[in-house]
């Protein structure tokens, strides 16, 4: 069995290991790629980080593709919601989002976090955040209800509780 997380090269370790710096890429809370404080402008290298993106088992976020990883910061998420999609209704409803990984996948409704005023929700079984982008956002807020006032959102036959965290 082939492990889940991947690891940061020994040689990086080594590197940080020593107080010694490495070229930052990051990624900020708009979803923006920068590379020392400057901005990725190439749309396929954009395209790659966002479907590289991973994070290890300490928690470290990085870009893995085969044996390459190499240790981001990211200000926020790491993964943003471009689309959301409702299929049937009721307890037989699934909702459907589509990542910037390229990926799609259901969504866990009891993941969804409201803070700093937008939707979060656990991708990839749960190992990634990912942020809800504006019109995807809005889409799930048609279905916001308040009730003895309590606000929830209603999604494949449950309501969800909406809190500030």
């Amino acid at each position: 069995m082939t492990d889940a997380y991947p690891e940061l090269p020994e040689e990086i370790r080594e590197i940080l290991d020593r107080g010694e710096a490495i070229d930052e890429i990051r990624l900020d809370k708009n979803g923006n790629w920068f590379h020392n404080g400057e901005p990725f402008t190439n749309r396929k290298i954009i395209d790659f980080f966002n479907r590289s993106i991973d994070v290890t088992r300490e928690g470290i976020h990085v870009i893995h593709y085969g044996p390459y990883t190499y240790p981001i910061v990211v200000e926020d998420a790491p993964v943003f919601v471009t689309g959301v999609s409702f299929r049937g209704f009721g307890e037989w409803e699934t909702v459907t989002i589509n990542l910037t990984t390229g990926a799609s996948e259901a969504l866990d409704p009891e993941t969804l976090e409201y803070r700093n005023d937008t939707l979060y929700c656990r991708v990839r079984d749960g190992r990634l955040a990912a942020k809800f982008r504006h019109s995807p956002f809005y889409h799930v807020m048609e279905r916001l209800d308040e009730e003895n006032g309590a606000y929830y959102i209603t999604l494949c036959g449950k309501k969800i509780p909406v809190t500030r965290c």
